[in-house]
């Protein structure tokens, strides 16, 4: 197993410095690529979530990317440093699929194999997404 630790600020190129960096583990293990774009889209939206909602976009606050990478699966872990995470998860609305926002959550759970979501010991949101390797003929997480 390859584990790879990337931290980042909470500003406005944060996202597209993390998606960078994913790409270039998932390229440099071969990931087929449709479980690639699932990937690619579940650790894009829990990161924004942690940005934007964990986080509010504080530049003083991080977010901590870990990645594991072997060939029988690849996890995520998204980790922020906010507060109520567990809380605001437990308490969401339905998501509206016409709605330009409220889907992250929804769609991370639909392309995942597995998500979880811990609080940390300082309050921020832990979210841990697993992508099975050997599932056959990804198509989607029904």
């Amino acid at each position: 197993m390859t584990t790879y630790h990337f931290t980042y600020r909470s500003v406005p190129e944060s996202p597209d410095l993390m998606l960078d960096d994913l790409i270039t583990v998932l390229r440099e293990h071969e990931v087929q690529e449709a479980l690639f774009n699932r990937i690619c889209v579940a650790v894009s939206e829990a990161f924004t979530n942690a940005m934007v909602h964990g986080n509010r976009r504080d530049s003083g606050k991080i977010i901590n990317v870990e990645l594991e990478v072997n060939k029988s699966s690849v996890v995520a872990d998204i980790t922020d440093e906010g507060t109520g995470g567990i809380e605001r998860i437990k308490t969401r609305r339905p998501a509206n699929t016409m709605s330009e926002g409220g889907r992250g959550i929804d769609l991370i759970q639909h392309y995942a194999s597995k998500v979880s979501f811990d609080n940390t010991n300082s309050g921020g949101l832990k979210v841990s997404i697993s992508f099975d390797r050997n599932r056959e003929n990804i198509v989607c997480n029904s």
